[in-house]
This record gives C-alpha cells, sequence and structure tokens, in this order.
C-alpha cells in the first residue's frame, strides 16, 4: 500500500503538474481551503489530511484519478481493513486527458465574503450569473450564457472577486456550496434585501414554466399559525432533500418563493 502523501504526487505529475507549487495553485482556485505549507506536508507524509481536504482535492481534480486518490486515503486510514479497498480501486491510465475543456466544479461548503457579496449585489446579472453557475451540475459553455440578456457582461466581475472560474470556452462556480453568513453588518442586510427582491424575479429571467401561484389572505386563529409554520418548514426541507446522489438525475431546476406574513385591520 503507497502512502497517501506518495499517491498524492503521483496524481499531481498525472495531471501534468510538474511543481507542487503549480498543483496547489490549481487545487486553490478550485475550492482547497489550506496554505501551501500544509499541502507540502501532506504530499511528505509529515501530515494527514482531514476527509473534507480529501474531498476538496478529488473534488477539484475530477476523472478516475480522484477514485484512486479516496481509496488509497481509506486504505491509509483504516489500515486493518485494507483488503475491502483493493479491489475497488482504480487503475489509473497514463493517457487520461487532464486538459479537457470542461471544468469540474469544486464541493466544499465556503462561506461568501463581503467582498464577494458586494460584487453581487453591485447588479441583478451578477447575482443570476452567480445562481445559474452555484446551479450548474458542470461548467457553462459561454455561448449558452450569452444566451441570456446581460449576463456575459458579468463574467469578469465574478472572476475577478473568486467566485468563479473560467477554462477556455467554459465557466464554473469555485464551488457549488456557497453559504451567506448571518451577519448584523449593515451594508451585508442591505444586500440581502436586494436579494430578496432579485429571488422573486429570478424565474422569470430563464422562463421558468409556471406550476402553482396561489395567494390567500384570511383571518384565522392564533393558535393555528405555529401548526402552519412546521407544515411551510416541512415543505422546504422535502425540497432541500429531493436531489439524487447521482446528479444527472437532477434535471429540474425548482423556484420556491414563500412568504408569510401577520397583522392586524380594522373590522
Amino acid at each position: 500500500m503507497s502512502s497517501f502523501g506518495k499517491t498524492l504526487g503521483s496524481v499531481r505529475i498525472k495531471c501534468g503538474h510538474k511543481s507542487a507549487k503549480s498543483f496547489y495553485n490549481y487545487l486553490s482556485e478550485r475550492g482547497l481551503e489550506c496554505n501551501y505549507q500544509y499541502y507540502m506536508k501532506i504530499e511528505k507524509d509529515q501530515a494527514f489530511p482531514s476527509s473534507v481536504v480529501v474531498n476538496q482535492i478529488a473534488k477539484a481534480i475530477g476523472s478516475e484519478l480522484s477514485q484512486n486518490l479516496i481509496m488509497n486515503y481509506c486504505s491509509n486510514q483504516f489500515q486493518s481493513y485494507e483488503y475491502l479497498f483493493k479491489e475497488s480501486v482504480v487503475s489509473i491510465d497514463n493517457s487520461i486527458d487532464q486538459t479537457s475543456s470542461e471544468v469540474t466544479i469544486a464541493q466544499g461548503q465556503r462561506e461568501l465574503n463581503k467582498r464577494e457579496i458586494s460584487v453581487l449585489a453591485d447588479k441583478q446579472e451578477n447575482y443570476f450569473l452567480f445562481l445559474l453557475l452555484t446551479l450548474s451540475r458542470g461548467s457553462v459553455h459561454i455561448k449558452d450564457i450569452s444566451s441570456y440578456h446581460g449576463l456575459k457582461e458579468s463574467l469578469d466581475d465574478l472572476i475577478d472577486c473568486g467566485v468563479a472560474i473560467r477554462d477556455g470556452e467554459y465557466v464554473s462556480s469555485t464551488t457549488s456550496e456557497f453559504r451567506f453568513p448571518i451577519t448584523k453588518d449593515t451594508f451585508i442586510n442591505r444586500a440581502y434585501c436586494l436579494f430578496d427582491e432579485w429571488d422573486i424575479e429570478f424565474s422569470n429571467q430563464f422562463d421558468f414554466e409556471s406550476l402553482i401561484n396561489k395567494m390567500m389572505i384570511r383571518r384565522i386563529s392564533p393558535r393555528y399559525l405555529n401548526a402552519i409554520k412546521k407544515q411551510i418548514d416541512t415543505i422546504s426541507d422535502f425540497v432541500r432533500l429531493s436531489d439524487e446522489a447521482d446528479q444527472k438525475h437532477n434535471n429540474d431546476v425548482l423556484h420556491l418563493q414563500i412568504q408569510l406574513s401577520r397583522g392586524e385591520i380594522p373590522g
């Protein structure tokens, strides 16, 4: 069984990166969240990485090389059960082309910073392109982005602030799991208000089919309010968990907008 660091170095070479620094920069652009010094400790077997770091590396690499890396990680992590992984290790084909024009979306949740939120709030097209890229299952060709009014002009803004990456004629989000921070910052909260307004218009921009459009204003007994809120939470959770593990089956994008408010009126 090869050490994880030795396997990582072998994968780096097969990805076309002779230097560790070049490979680290490549991974970092695609979602790896550790510093160069720590990466070098991993490759030199001076540190054993967490599953989060290995997941980020594997997702950034893509292809069968990532499967080999993960199996090696498991073999080293559970050495007493190494036999479980031997048959599963994918043989590495030296002829694999790592210069494909398609960009693999890096995984691993990352929190947006204030500068990135500022760029998204600068104009509606920036925010819509951000949503398009994060919802995408892979890279998106620029000609497809150009088919939507104004989105192509937002490419440079998103690339410059680090939420998108371009590889030839393809563009992808640097991760599919951005997280908006919970904060009391006045500027960020103003941006969130803008995003709430733009969310309503998102499905119109992309010509979504309207499935349900209901509005109701009526008097109710306050004792039913908690039950109503719990039912809404149940629906939201169900939608959140309604994707398949195999991304090829997740063909539909659902836009669900729920607003519940209460108050008093005369009479």
